[in-house]
């Protein structure tokens, strides 16, 4: 057993509600690793199953682990009160039905630490539809950069679907979250994409880590990202037209960066667009039909996409044809991870 110290280099923040079936994988790939110099914030949010005995469970046997009890706030609420809590140099949020795969990621992450000292440290999560379907789709390929000037990189690393509205897929200085105040919107669902499109400001340095070890479970039945709510396209909308409407950067290399960032959930918001009641689509229309000009080439792999399309059909045949889209999507993740 470690002794626990009161400063770490890392700072793991899981948010923890009704879990019971996935958190023992959670835990237990996490504290296999080699580098100890880590404390584990474990923050139960009124989880009405055995979650909260099973992270007891694993504190009895392991000192870097803290837990907070709390009433449900939701995720946001959770992450914000771990991020309060957290001593270390870095933040690394993870979700309680994922896991990390190999044991040797925090022994690797504290050697590039050690080398470039990076804001940011970026991973690319693999996707978990089955045991035996698990794909990385492994884009840092492309970026010749691996570390340096953020600036330098941005514009790449949000083509190539890099960075991207996650949280935990970003390896953070905890210093750069609590001096600029980046927390988690409360009552919003897709909070991460008002979150990592603020963060993206005060970045300055950067850093990819090679491996892909964040396993992100796919359609997993009771959560958040299982099905799409109109609450979750209104919020994004609304957070579209705030960070649209927000004052413009000095460099107009990350304006760029950070519009091509919202162009890319722009599309969100027309692929989802038939999930919202008819009145609220028509109050959003024009705001819709005004940020067109977000459909250019060259912002983002997945508006490349879009563009394909869009350069023989109408905005509205565009529309409908993401929504058929997106629910070949839903049905053929469902399929894969049945296989």
């Amino acid at each position: 057993m470690n002794i626990q110290k009161e400063h770490q280099l890392f700072s793991i923040i899981i948010p923890v509600y009704n879990v019971e079936d996935y958190l023992p994988q959670c835990l237990d790939s996490i504290l296999c690793q080699s580098f100890s110099d880590f404390e584990l914030i474990l923050v139960n949010d009124g989880s009405t199953d055995s979650s909260l005995k099973i992270c007891q469970k694993y504190q009895a046997d392991f000192s870097q682990i803290k837990i907070i009890d709390k009433k449900n706030g939701g995720l946001s609420d959770a992450r914000n009160v771990g991020l309060l809590s957290a001593k270390g140099d870095y933040i690394i949020f993870t979700d309680s039905d994922d896991y990390w795969q190999g044991k040797q990621v925090l022994e690797d992450l504290g050697q590039v630490i050690s080398q470039t000292n990076p804001d940011v440290i970026i991973h690319e999560e693999s996707r978990f539809f089955s045991e035996n379907d698990v794909l990385c789709k492994y884009n840092q390929r492309f970026i010749n950069n691996k570390n340096g000037k953020f600036e330098d990189e941005i514009l790449n690393l949000v083509y190539y679907d890099l960075y991207v509205a996650s949280a935990w897929d970003k390896v953070i200085k905890r210093s750069i979250l609590i001096d600029h105040q980046l927390f988690f919107p409360i009552g919003r669902k897709s909070e991460d994409i008002e979150w990592c499109g603020k963060l993206i400001h005060y970045l300055k340095t950067f850093s990819i880590y090679s491996k892909s070890f964040y396993i992100y479970r796919q359609v997993r039945k009771g959560s958040i990202t299982t099905t799409v709510s109109a609450k979750h396209i209104e919020d994004v909308y609304d957070m579209v037209k705030e960070g649209l409407g927000s004052e413009k950067m000095k460099s107009e290399i990350l304006s760029k960066a950070i519009e091509n960032y919202w162009a890319c959930n722009y599309v969100v918001i027309l692929k989802d667009f038939y999930v919202l009641s008819a009145k609220t689509r028509n109050e959003i229309w024009n705001n819709l039909v005004s940020w067109k000009y977000l459909l250019q080439k060259g912002r983002n792999l997945k508006v490349d996409k879009v563009m394909k399309f869009y350069s023989f059909l109408n905005f509205k045949a565009l529309i409908f044809f993401l929504n058929g889209y997106r629910v070949k999507t839903i049905w053929f993740k469902k399929y894969r991870t049945l296989k």
